[in-house]
């Protein structure tokens, strides 16, 4: 499978906050046509040096992604190595007055196995198709979504709720006896020409329904146009706010994947599907890295579009 990207759009603004702790890969607002790797990291608010980490996370993981041979599929030990990279240099950069430092990450990485979605954290990966809506958007490692999986909250009073910020994962220097966070990842060969993936901080969450997000992108104008009008909306936030939004330009595929499509299509999983193997168009999973470099791949295989 050949996938090729669009020119790709993407903002990077203050909002109601004094210093910039998000950051991007590539570090551009405009990015030509054909880049795979595309990422948004959020420094972990009250935490030392947030930016430091942001920038040392989106920086080393996006070089490292861009190192292997994406005409290839992407394996999950490829990308355990990026993320070992990036925890080895949170550890390196760590001092004693500055060994709090965190980060979320969000991650999209095209190849020729179709596309890798990875987030820790609570910003967010929102895969859109116009015509059919989300396909994909992944789920926050956060308090408050916990307390809406668990009951305890609907959705809409998660929104605003005073402890919306407090995350339960992040990618931060650990000791010696402390476990790094996973990395929920999302693979899928379910790409079609037009397709959208917007990748964001949560500062753009704010401004933005899910509802809204759709309509905006289903709606006429340029991506360049669309992604203007995110920004606009998000300019009020009172967080900082990051995003890029990539569109689908082209897809290529053999007859066999053709033929491997048709197949999956007719037999998509619901809710109570287990999806175990890489043979499967798509399959979530968690990667941990293990300390200093030694990398050990941990995987927990989830139901799809299960809660």
């Amino acid at each position: 499978m050949k996938i090729t990207t669009a020119t790709s759009h993407s903002f990077h603004q203050m909002g109601g906050r004094g210093n910039q702790e998000d950051s991007r890969y590539p570090d551009v607002d405009i990015m030509p046509a054909g880049q795979r790797v595309f990422i948004v990291c959020d420094g972990v608010g009250g935490c030392d040096n947030g930016e430091v980490a942001s920038q040392l996370v989106a920086s080393i993981m996006g070089t490292q992604l861009e190192k292997a041979n994406l005409d290839m599929e992407l394996t999950d030990d490829q990308l355990l190595d990026a993320l070992d990279e990036a925890y080895i240099a949170l550890d390196n950069a760590a001092t004693s007055d500055h060994d709090e430092m965190g980060t979320t990450l969000t991650l999209l990485c095209f190849h020729a196995g179709g596309a890798t979605m990875a987030h820790i954290g609570d910003s967010r990966i929102y895969h859109i198709r116009p015509g059919e809506g989300i396909l994909y958007r992944s789920d926050d490692h956060s308090l408050v979504n916990q307390m809406v999986h668990n009951g305890q909250l609907t959705p809409e009073e998660a929104v605003n709720h005073p402890q919306s910020n407090v995350i339960t994962r992040c990618m931060s220097p650990t000791a010696a006896d402390q476990r790094r966070s996973m990395a929920t990842v999302f693979h899928t060969a379910n790409i079609e020409a037009g397709d959208y993936v917007m990748l964001c901080s949560d500062g753009v969450l704010h401004c933005m329904s899910d509802d809204e997000l759709v309509a905006l992108l289903e709606g006429d104008g340029s991506d360049e146009a669309k992604a203007h009008e995110m920004a606009s909306r998000s300019a009020g936030s009172n967080d900082n706010n990051t995003a890029w939004l990539v569109r689908v330009e082209a897809v290529e595929r053999d007859a066999s994947e053709e033929l491997k499509n048709d197949s999956d299509s007719n037999n998509q999983p619901d809710a109570s599907d287990t999806v175990q193997s890489h043979g499967s168009t798509m399959w979530m999973s968690e990667l941990a890295s293990e300390r200093r470099g030694k990398q050990s791949l941990k995987k927990r295989w989830f139901r799809l579009f299960g809660k």
